[in-house]
């Protein structure tokens, strides 16, 4: 019997769902790694910038004033340059170095990787078992005004915000719709689940996952 891989759970989730602390419960019972800002941090050491120019990023999509702007930024034949304040970064180029970094996780480590693509950016590795976190908007709306403390309008519009440019930037990036469950082997909502039964459901399809991998010749 061969020695397992190593197990990778991608957890993609909506704003406030809880998928993120779902992430976090996983990988402390399992013993693997917790990647989320640690991706955005090597993201930014490879591409030469400071976190915090990526940090507003995060999968949202550049718009056509954005992209614009930067191309002022480096200046035209009809406009003199003018020096950047902060080194630009396009999409597709956080996107491709966030994916090379994803892989080289994925074949080297066990790991819980929350948000990013990681279910398309891992599509078909016997490996990866790919989740979607999900809840209903009232249930996101009070966490996030619980937390956060702000009012449930403010609440409400940020989360609609989130879920328009994250389904936006990963449309583009990964041409597929995020919340589409063919894309994962587990879909959960997390409102009728709890974060506790979410984690060993996933936890049990991990086992499994090792299970099969151990009996692979």
């Amino acid at each position: 019997m061969n020695k397992a891989k190593n197990i990778v759970v991608t957890i993609s989730r909506q704003q406030a769902s809880g998928g993120a602390y779902i992430g976090h419960l996983l990988a402390k019972n399992l013993g693997f790694r917790y990647m989320e800002q640690e991706i955005l941090s090597l993201t930014a050491k490879e591409l030469g910038v400071n976190l915090a120019d990526l940090a507003h990023k995060e999968e949202c999509c550049d718009g056509f004033v954005e992209k614009m702007m930067k191309s002022f930024m480096y200046g035209t034949p009809e406009a003199g340059y003018a020096a950047p304040v902060r080194k630009p970064v396009l999409d597709e180029d956080l996107f491709l170095t966030e994916s090379r970094i994803i892989k080289t996780i994925a074949n080297s480590y066990d790991a819980v990787i929350v948000g990013r693509g990681g279910y398309s950016i891992l599509a078909g590795m016997r490996n990866a078992v790919h989740v979607f976190v999900h809840a209903s908007l009232d249930f996101r709306v009070t966490r996030l005004q619980k937390y956060n403390r702000i009012s449930t309008a403010q609440a409400r519009a940020e989360i609609e915000e989130s879920d328009r440019r994250r389904e936006k930037y990963l449309s583009t990036m990964t041409k597929t719709n995020w919340c589409d469950a063919r894309n994962y082997h587990l879909c959960i909502d997390a409102e009728a689940s709890g974060f506790d039964e979410a984690q060993r459901i996933i936890m049990d399809l991990v086992e499994k996952r090792k299970s099969d991998l151990e009996e692979e010749p």
